[in-house]
């Protein structure tokens, strides 16, 4: 189990603005995923600037079609990884309500060596083996025998930053995440039409009706959010109020005060809730029988003769585990919890996992402990203890 104990965050900027000082983009490092930074924009650079001794990266609350990271250390070393934005299902059920649609993810990454035996500036001849390269110019004053493949130019020989299980303590760091969003989402519906056009009340304010010109209610509609990208007349505008269904003449309100017209399409906006970046805290997976269960929040009331009625709102889920640690481990653990207490952390329950169960993506999350842990001992020398805990997901 890996745990970020220590953030070293210590700035936060995009190259896009928000749509409003509520979304801005210092509030990925707040506790908050639901008031994190809504870009302004269809694409944006997330840049967070880190200390020293970074070991992992957590985000939650992303709304994007596609992202990748880059890893930038101060050294030099550079790296670059994919951000999955593949949803929790492709149901189109999973838009009524729901908060987060894109699972939370973790990166570890570390140093690795390039490999390369980097040839001198200036060569006078010899046998060369195995696979050389330079960065730099390279002055041939002799013949070469190759007794293999000879690459110039093409790497420098320095190290570089990957993505694996562990992560080592890079130096200090620039993370670049880079977001877009493409879908339109005009034509998909969890019920009712496709959005077709803006209808203006006054000055910003109106609704969205379909073809024939009757209203949408964008509840029942599903692909409507706060931040919402609308293209009308080749200018994009963004949502930035919803009163209730969306039905009454002025319940929409955009950032702009286009005049009725054509809708050439609705994008969802690039959201991220939380990220942070720092030092973890090493301690074993927990034992096998460890739970996975889920908080649903949705409103279900049975009615009489058979009836029943439901409103469909958040999941989030949580881990019940026991844990059999070390003495060192136990202490650190200990320390961790009375610092830490009620505030919640980034986790990954289960390292090392096969990389078919996507443990990076299920088993992490921004978690908090609804109570103390349990610590026995088992072991009378006090060498070993088992740990009992409930970690309960923030969204």
């Amino acid at each position: 189990m890996q745990i970020i104990q220590d953030d070293l965050i210590s700035a936060t900027a995009s190259d896009q603005s928000h749509i409003s000082s509520t979304y801005a983009v210092g509030n990925i490092t707040n506790d908050d995923p639901n008031l994190g930074y809504i870009c302004n924009a269809t694409e944006c650079v997330i840049t967070l600037t880190v200390a020293a001794g970074m070991q992992a990266l957590f985000l939650s609350g992303l709304q994007a079609d596609d992202g990748t990271v880059q890893i930038v250390t101060s050294a030099g070393e550079d790296g670059y990884d994919d951000v999955s934005a593949t949803p929790y299902s492709s149901l189109i059920e999973l838009a009524l309500n729901t908060r987060q649609r894109i699972p939370p993810e973790w990166f570890n990454f570390t140093l690795s060596d390039s490999g390369l035996n980097v040839l001198p500036a200036s060569y006078s001849g010899g046998t060369l083996t195995g696979i050389n390269g330079s960065g730099n110019t390279l002055t041939l004053t002799g013949d070469i025998t190759l007794a293999g493949m000879l690459v110039v130019g093409l790497q420098d020989g320095e190290d570089y930053v990957i993505n694996n299980d562990s992560g080592s303590a890079l130096g200090a760091t620039s993370v670049l995440i880079s977001l877009q969003t493409t879908t339109d989402v005009k034509d998909s519906p969890v019920s009712g039409n496709a959005i077709a056009k803006w209808n203006q009340s006054t000055g910003a304010t109106g609704r969205f009706d379909d073809s024939s010109d009757t209203v949408i209610n964008v509840r029942n509609f599903g692909n409507i959010m706060i931040g919402s990208i609308v293209t009308i007349a080749s200018t994009d505008y963004q949502v930035i109020k919803i009163v209730g269904d969306g039905t009454s003449a002025t319940d929409i309100t955009l950032s702009g005060s286009p005049a009725d017209g054509s809708i050439t399409s609705i994008k969802h906006p690039i959201k991220l809730g939380i990220a942070r970046a720092g030092s973890i805290l090493d301690i074993e997976n927990p034992q096998l029988g460890a739970s996975r269960t889920f908080t649903d929040y949705s409103i279900r009331r049975p009615l009489i003769q058979g009836g029943y009625v439901q409103t469909p709102r958040n999941i989030s889920k949580d881990f019940s585990a026991s844990f059999q640690m070390t003495d060192s481990n136990v202490r650190a653990f200990e320390g961790f919890y009375y610092a830490y207490r009620s505030k919640p952390f980034a986790c990954l329950l289960t390292q090392d996992m096969n990389s078919s169960t996507n443990a990076k993506i299920r088993n992490s999350g921004f978690f908090y402990m609804p109570q103390p842990p349990q610590i026995s001992y088992s072991a009378h020398s006090g060498a070993i203890s088992n740990i009992n805990t409930t970690f309960k997901e923030v969204i």
